[in-house]
């Protein structure tokens, strides 16, 4: 069992964030801590969201520390440059220590960034990435850590072996930001959905196919299992291809049609690899 020290929001609906996090951890028996960077009544894709963002991060941790050490650091949301800051902060003292850290370096999509982010939060992201053993970025924000323009990496989307271009546009991921890995998540590919796996010098590739719904929290549930299969002993290839599968099947077990609501996933996590 591991203690693993957990930052991210939480939101009333929309099955993502903490609510993702903690049943993921919880199957493969860790001790999950949670700092809840924000509560929303609902996640963002739902009209008149309330949001109430945790000012005290630091404070939170600083306490909860003082009473057992974590063994592994997960970051997802952060709110703001100062929440990234704060984190950053303690993410520093728990590497000191000897902690694991994981960083799904939430921060936009399409090209561009969520509402709430702009450059200065970048620029804070890159130094939390660059103290990651392991980073979960989407395209957008591979792009945006390597200051790569998304629109020339997407202009090839429709041609064959786009794949492999993309994975030959991000081998420099890990020199640059500094991350030791790194999976590159959500390529499109035709009827597929792509991940690139960058593990020391190797660039690996796993697809599955695309489901059209295009559901809330799946970036949560990917990094959870990713994190949570490598604690089993698994490494990063393995772990992407069980997450990536298990995502694709818990999409196409889902019954509800609004994907605001997210996937349900939880009967299937007897499936997941342990």
């Amino acid at each position: 069992m591991k203690n693993i020290l957990v930052f991210n929001d939480i939101s009333g609906l929309g099955n993502c964030s903490l609510s993702a996090n903690l049943p993921i951890f919880a199957h493969f028996g860790h001790y999950s801590m949670p700092i809840c960077t924000g509560m929303f009544s609902s996640q963002t894709g739902f009209s008149g969201f309330l949001c109430q963002p945790n000012t005290q991060v630091l404070q939170f941790a600083k306490q909860l520390l003082s009473e057992r050490k974590a063994d592994v650091v997960y970051v997802g949301f952060c709110n703001n440059v100062e929440t990234l800051r704060q984190v950053t902060q303690v993410v520093e003292e728990c590497k000191r220590q000897g902690a694991m850290v994981l960083v799904d370096p939430v921060m936009g999509d399409n090209g561009k960034f969520y509402p709430v982010f702009n450059n200065d939060y970048l620029q804070q992201m890159k130094k939390l990435v660059a103290l990651a053993d392991y980073a979960t970025p989407n395209l957008t924000e591979a792009c945006m850590l390597l200051d790569l323009p998304y629109d020339q990496v997407v202009a090839e989307q429709n041609n064959a072996g786009y794949l492999g271009h993309c994975g030959k546009l991000l081998q420099g991921f890990l020199a640059t930001t500094g991350c030791k890995n790194a999976v590159v998540t959500g390529i499109v590919v035709g009827n597929l959905i792509g991940n690139v796996v960058l593990q020391g010098q190797a660039t690996k590739y796993v697809t599955t196919d695309r489901n059209e719904r295009n559901f809330s929290g799946t970036g949560d549930l990917f990094s959870s299992i990713v994190l949570a299969e490598i604690l089993e002993g698994y490494d990063l290839f393995q772990a992407t291809q069980a997450s990536a599968e298990f995502i694709s099947r818990s999409a196409k077990n889902t019954l509800c049609k609004d994907v605001r609501f997210g996937v349900e996933f939880a009967p299937l996590l007897h499936t997941l690899l342990k």
